[in-house]
């Protein structure tokens, strides 16, 4: 038990020095699911070992150490937060990292044109992965609204706040929001543009595109994001019908 508890001890230092090497982003995709992966694992074989041990030692009636039931409940926690986090539908998802409601003329990603470093994802839009995009994501589609310009564009500005993006830029009269989110466990950051058109006086179109900072796989949070933000505008859209 006393290499359990040292590798469980190690395996603790790990997760903590990864948490904060993902959060400064001194890591590439690639590399933060490789190690994420290789974490893991062996701490659920840790935990898994461990948990026997403490198991055999209850069955002998000998004490059980509160330290290593701490210890192995940590080493477990690597592999609940994955599959939070990603899950086997984010594993299955198609080789993307930018996604777009429209697809023939994309949001503007103004921000990430004059932040983004060479070491970033380039802002061009990739129409030869439109096809991929469409497979996988049918749903993410340009959204009709009932409403005038102005008041589409003040409840997109919401409904994104509300779900903690970070806001740089907001031009009303473009109809153009620039915004950053970071995931929470693993500090994948992506730039957000939403786009309101008017459609006569009366009718406005939202487009939203949501592309990776970093090159990779993004296991469909552009898409996710896509969708979060649509379900908080319709809910103020409900709440607004029913004043």
């Amino acid at each position: 038990m006393k290499l359990i508890s040292f590798t469980g001890q190690a395996v603790m230092l790990v997760i903590i020095l990864a948490g904060l090497s993902f959060q400064l982003d001194l890591v590439s995709v690639k590399s933060k699911l490789s190690f994420t992966v290789l974490v893991v694992l062996v701490s659920a074989f840790v935990a898994l070992v461990g948990t026997v041990g403490l198991i055999r030692r209850y069955r002998q009636n000998k004490r059980l150490s509160t330290e290593m039931v701490v210890l192995m409940s940590v080493c477990m926690l690597p592999l609940i937060l994955f599959f939070v986090a990603i899950g086997p539908k984010g594993l299955s998802t198609p080789d993307l990292h930018d996604i777009s409601t429209d697809t023939e003329n994309p949001p503007m990603l103004a921000y990430a044109e004059v932040s983004r470093t060479h070491y970033d994802s380039p802002t061009l839009y990739r129409q030869d992965l439109v096809a991929q995009q469409v497979a996988a994501y049918p749903d993410i589609k340009t959204f009709h609204v009932a409403l005038p310009k102005r008041d589409v564009f003040h409840m997109s500005a919401y409904a994104a706040s509300m779900l903690g993006w970070r806001v740089y830029n907001l031009n009303s009269r473009l109809g153009q929001i620039d915004l950053r989110d970071t995931t929470a466990f693993f500090a994948f950051k992506a730039d957000i543009s939403i786009r309101v058109t008017a459609v006569g006086d009366d009718n406005s179109i939202i487009d939203v595109r949501s592309a990776s900072v970093k090159l990779g796989r993004d296991f469909g949070f552009n898409a996710w994001r896509i969708r979060d933000f649509f379900a908080g505008f319709n809910a103020e859209l409900e709440k607004r019908q029913t004043l």
